[in-house]
């Protein structure tokens, strides 16, 4: 567990500060039992060319988990149930917590520096409705996921971009939904990922279903495996991104539902 950096004057000023002092929402006891059986079986890994089952109703074979595939790229998948939480405040949250600095801090104290919003003028722009204005945009991002702080570019998609059936979003089937390709600083170097996060609501709130196809980009429009043939994503990389989402993701539905009445309206 790394050790939280101590806020400065100003940052202790902000509305939200005190989401920075919270504990982390602890994992489930169920989730990790998953983490620490190891990687799944890869034949249960959604094929990144099947992404649009995402859409059909039920649940695919394996929801929860991480391997690498035969093909030397590697997957990981988690589905996070947030009771109190709704699809517009998720669309909120993503785009809000890219403006300032503390925001993404929040979302977990312990591994989460920065994520910057580099076309900050759409987001705020009253005119483009919340679920777009992460569309199109990219984050500059510095987190921890076990190897020590490392840089990240997500570039969010349009999910039509990213090989989705865009009609779907807003829709029973999914409710949200934000993809991005995500690379290191330097083109070419470091290990890229294909990320999903699509949003189905259930009794009492929303379950945030999350795939990671590590290995592959988008590269002239098109979704391509980078991983050379005969070169194999390291098993710890998938294990440390999963077992950093399981935090992330269930400390951030603890906090949304309290900081989106707080600050909806707070950009």
């Amino acid at each position: 567990m790394s050790q939280r950096p101590v806020l400065t004057a100003e940052e202790r000023k902000l509305s939200y500060a005190k989401y920075y002092d919270l504990p982390i929402t602890p994992i489930p006891a169920e989730k990790i039992a998953v983490l620490e059986a190891g990687p799944i079986d890869p034949a249960l890994a959604l094929k990144i060319e099947d992404r649009n089952k995402l859409f059909e109703p039920g649940y695919l074979p394996c929801e929860i988990g991480y391997c690498v595939l035969e093909d030397g790229s590697a997957y990981l998948a988690n589905k996070t149930e947030m009771p109190g939480v709704t699809p517009e405040m998720l669309e909120w949250w993503f785009a809000w917590h890219g403006l300032e600095d503390m925001r993404y801090r929040i979302w977990d104290p312990e591994d989460h520096f920065y994520a910057r919003q580099q076309m900050r003028s759409k987001v705020l722009d009253p005119k483009v409705p919340m679920r777009e204005k992460t569309w199109g945009t990219v984050h500059i991002v510095r987190e921890d996921i076990g190897a020590g702080p490392d840089d990240l570019i997500l570039e969010f998609r349009y999910p039509h971009e990213l090989g989705y059936d865009e009609s779907k979003v807003g829709t029973p089937a999914c409710a949200a939904m934000m993809c991005a390709n995500g690379h290191g600083p330097v083109p070419g170097q470091g290990v890229a990922a294909v990320m999903t996060h699509m949003v189905r609501e259930i009794e009492g709130g929303i379950e945030l279903r999350s795939r990671f196809w590590i290995g592959w980009g988008l590269v002239n429009g098109k979704v391509v495996k980078l991983v050379p043939d005969g070169v194999r994503v390291p098993e710890e990389v998938p294990m440390g991104l999963f077992a950093h989402n399981l935090k992330e993701f269930g400390h951030l539905a603890t906090i949304l539902p309290d900081l989106y009445k707080e600050e909806k309206d707070h950009f």
